[in-house]
């Protein structure tokens, strides 16, 4: 019964007062009146001091919360929640938990989640979680060699699971054209970083076009390449038409754009 602690309170507070002066033991009483009237009108807050966060509600707040994160894959995300320790005694939170992964760069895989009460008794704890994902990335198609060129006819898109896959991984909506194996690797090979590595776009000495930028007027002439680059990177081209040397940022395949 949710009067049973206020009257055994009242009791309590009652008692103490046999051995009071009069003065006191009037005041007293005073104070029990008080009390008693305000635990007949908010009996829950009398004794809320003995209440404890239910675990489950932390579970599933945390599912809730790992529901609503924003995955790049078209796949739901699916979460398995360690136990969490029964012998953990938490003082009830009167607000939403407020949950956010602990490390912003890791929301898959086997990460954690800060758990918080954003208002008194203002605990916090860490809670493991394994969160699967699948995404749709790409592999490769047959063998390669090192150095072979990935292009449609050496690499393809699959539905695999990435939740291992730390160092990141190519979903299916990267350009991959300017990468090329890093190492000799198998049929369906998944490219990370760790699998493959940039190319060279232009060649020393190779005849490149180059596109000169002005005012929104995009002109083109050829160039012969003084150096090797790969994509993004600055490059020496000399002009075969007027024998000048001008910078600029490789591209794509033997192109080069110049910015006046």
């Amino acid at each position: 019964m949710p009067d049973a602690p206020i009257r055994v309170r009242f009791a309590e507070k009652l008692t103490s007062t046999m051995t009071m002066p009069r003065r006191s033991i009037v005041q007293r009483i005073r104070n029990i009146a008080q009390y008693a009237v305000v635990c007949l009108l908010f009996a829950a807050p009398c004794v809320v001091a003995s209440q404890t966060q239910s675990l489950p509600s932390i579970v599933m707040q945390a599912e809730a919360f790992i529901a609503q994160h924003e995955y790049q894959s078209p796949y739901a995300a699916s979460v398995a929640i360690k136990s969490i320790d029964k012998r953990l005694r938490l003082q009830a939170c009167f607000k939403p938990l407020k949950i956010s992964f602990t490390r912003p760069d890791l929301t898959y895989g086997n990460t954690s989640l800060t758990v918080k009460c954003p208002v008194a008794p203002y605990w916090k704890f860490l809670l493991p979680v394994n969160i699967t994902l699948y995404d749709d990335v790409m592999v490769t198609r047959r063998p390669l060699l090192k150095g072979e060129v990935l292009d449609q006819a050496t690499v393809r898109v699959t539905k695999q699971k990435v939740s291992g896959l730390r160092q990141g991984y190519f979903r299916k909506d990267v350009d991959v054209s300017h990468l090329q194996a890093r190492r000799n690797l198998g049929a369906g090979t998944i490219l990370t970083p760790q699998t493959v590595a940039p190319r060279l776009m232009v060649k020393s000495g190779q005849i490149v076009t180059i596109v000169l930028n002005h005012k929104g007027i995009a002109i083109r002439s050829s160039g012969k390449a003084l150096q090797s680059a790969k994509l993004g990177e600055l490059v020496r081209v000399r002009n075969t038409q007027t024998s000048r040397i001008v910078e600029g940022i490789v591209q794509g395949e033997a192109l080069v754009r110049v910015n006046l």
